[in-house]
C-alpha cells in the first residue's frame, strides 16, 4: 500500500502499478463477466453467452496466475519441486481455470471460482483500495470522513472473517456435488465432453487429500447416501440392484481416492 503522504495522483500511481492491483481486476473480471453470463444461462442461451464465459475465466487465470508466480518465482525442473508445485491449492485452481475457460460454458464452474473472487475482491478493497483514497489523517487530527470511511471497512472485515469459513463449506459441497454432477450429466447427454469428468475427479482427489472443508462434504455426502440407502437403515423400498451398485461405485470411488497423492516433504515445502 502506497504511503498515506504522497500526493493522491501518487498514491493511485503506486497502487495500479502493483501486480496485486492486475491480482484484483482478475477477480472483479470473474464477478463482473459472470453477472453478465448470469442472464443467458437463465434464459438457456449458453452459446449467445459464451464470450462471457470465457471472459470470466479469463480473469480467473488471471488471478491465479500472478499468485502463482509470486509464490514460485524460481522454477526448478526437479521431482521435488513439481511435487510442491502441483500440491499448491493455487496451482491446482490455476489449472482448472485454464481447463473451463476453454471448455463448454457451464454455471457450476463459475460458483467456487465466483465466491473467491468475492472475498478477495473485497479484502483487497478494504486494505489497499479504501487506505488509498481515504488515507488515516495525521496523529493528533481527526477527519469526520476518515472516520466514517474506517467504520465501513471494520464492518467489511467483520462479515468477512465471519462468513468465510461458511463459504468454503460451501464451496466444496458444489465443487463435489454441484460441479461434477453437471459434469456428469453433461457428458451423458452429449453436452460436454467425456474428459471433464475424468479431469475434475483428479482434481477432486487433489482437493480431498488437501481441504479438510472437501474431505468433510465427502464424508457427509456419504454418510447420507449411506442412511438413504444401504441396510439397515436404509429405505427398505430400494432394490437390491441398486444397493449393490451403490456399494460398488462406492467402494470404486474410495479406492481412486486412495491411489497416492504425493504430499510435499518439509524440505521441499521450504524450498
Amino acid at each position: 500500500m502506497p504511503p498515506s503522504t504522497l500526493p493522491l495522483s501518487d498514491r493511485v500511481q503506486a497502487l495500479v502499478k502493483g501486480p496485486q492491483f492486475a491480482w484484483w481486476l482478475g477477480h472483479v473480471t470473474m464477478l463482473v463477466c459472470t453477472g453478465f453470463y448470469l442472464p443467458y444461462w437463465l434464459t438457456f442461451n449458453y452459446k449467445a453467452g459464451a464470450h462471457w464465459y470465457t471472459r470470466a475465466f479469463f480473469g480467473a487465470v488471471l488471478s491465479y496466475a500472478i499468485v502463482v508466480y509470486k509464490s514460485f518465482p524460481n522454477i526448478q525442473f526437479t521431482a521435488a519441486f513439481a511435487q510442491t508445485l502441483f500440491a499448491e491449492e493455487n496451482v491446482q485452481y490455476l489449472l482448472m481455470a485454464i481447463f473451463w475457460w476453454r471448455s463448454t460454458p457451464m454455471l457450476a464452474p463459475l460458483i467456487p471460482y465466483v465466491i473467491f473472487a468475492f472475498f478477495n475482491s473485497l479484502n483487497y478493497t478494504r486494505t489497499n483500495i479504501i487506505p488509498t483514497f481515504f488515507p488515516a489523517p495525521p496523529a493528533g487530527t481527526t477527519d469526520a470522513t476518515y472516520t466514517q470511511v474506517a467504520a465501513i471497512s471494520r464492518k467489511i472485515q467483520v462479515w468477512t472473517e465471519t462468513n468465510h469459513a461458511k463459504a468454503m463449506a460451501f464451496v466444496s459441497y458444489v465443487e463435489v456435488i454441484g460441479v461434477m454432477g453437471s459434469l456428469v450429466l453433461g457428458a451423458i447427454t452429449f453436452q460436454s465432453s467425456f474428459l471433464s469428468p475424468i479431469v475434475y475427479a483428479n482434481f477432486l482427489r487433489f482437493r480431498y487429500f488437501f481441504s479438510l472443508h472437501t474431505r468433510t462434504a465427502f464424508a457427509l455426502i456419504r454418510a447420507r447416501l449411506d442412511a438413504l440407502i444401504t441396510p439397515p437403515g436404509g429405505n427398505p423400498k430400494v432394490p437390491p440392484m441398486v444397493v449393490q451398485a451403490y456399494t460398488m461405485a462406492k467402494g470404486a470411488i474410495t479406492r481412486f481416492g486412495q491411489a497416492a497423492v504425493q504430499q510435499p516433504t518439509p524440505a521441499a515445502r521450504a524450498q
